[in-house]
């Protein structure tokens, strides 16, 4: 059974506990994407997880065009970065989750108006593209910024997707919706593809 529907994205099963789907996986990332670079369009997104993210058009755009290098043309094999993003007005309705995590959070680990973004982007030399190089990213989009987590988690995953692709990044979006949510001061084991990630 392919557990993609017709839009490239996972489905995912409402949870039998009856929380919401993706309900952790929210609580530490907004989304994961796949930044491509397409001949004609340029940065495009190939893939966004999950399937229901709300993400306004402005958003994406800004996400393809901070997901590449400033100067990657000369840049061969894996770079990771990270940049901000400012959300689009009327996005940041409260939510209780983010009220109860921000009421103990130090100020600068609070969530507020900006996304996160994480890349670990690609660029390899491939003779069966037109431009000559395989050129991707893969971006974790979050509200909280927690660089060295989100850093270590791509050096985890992304080796695995880019030999792997789709069906390695439903398994760590699920692995992720498993998580318990982020709460300030307090050590979480957080597993994912094997390892398990100890953060406070």
């Amino acid at each position: 059974m392919n557990p993609f529907d017709g839009s490239g994205s996972p489905r995912h099963e409402e949870p039998a506990d009856g929380r919401c789907p993706w309900s952790r996986f929210t609580s530490w990332l907004e989304c994961v994407c796949v930044v491509t670079f397409d001949l004609e369009l340029g940065q495009a997104i190939e893939l966004l997880f999950p399937p229901d993210v709300k993400l306004t058009e402005k958003e994406k755009t800004t996400i393809c065009y901070l997901s590449f290098p400033d100067s990657y043309s000369g840049c061969l094999g894996d770079t990771q970065f990270s940049f901000r993003l400012r959300q689009s007005v009327g996005r940041r309705a409260s939510r209780s989750r983010e009220d109860i995590y921000n009421r103990d959070a130090p100020v600068t680990l609070q969530e507020v108006s900006h996304f996160c973004g994480y890349v670990y982007f690609r660029q390899v030399k491939d003779v069966t593209v037109k431009r000559g190089y395989f050129q991707k990213s893969l971006v974790l989009v979050s509200r909280l910024p927690y660089t060295h987590l989100f850093h270590s988690l791509l050096q985890i995953i992304a080796p695995e997707f880019f030999e792997k692709l789709e069906p390695c990044l439903e398994t760590v979006c699920n692995e992720i919706d498993q998580w318990p949510s982020p709460v300030p001061g307090m050590t979480l084991n957080l597993p994912v593809m094997g390892v398990v990630l100890q953060v406070r």
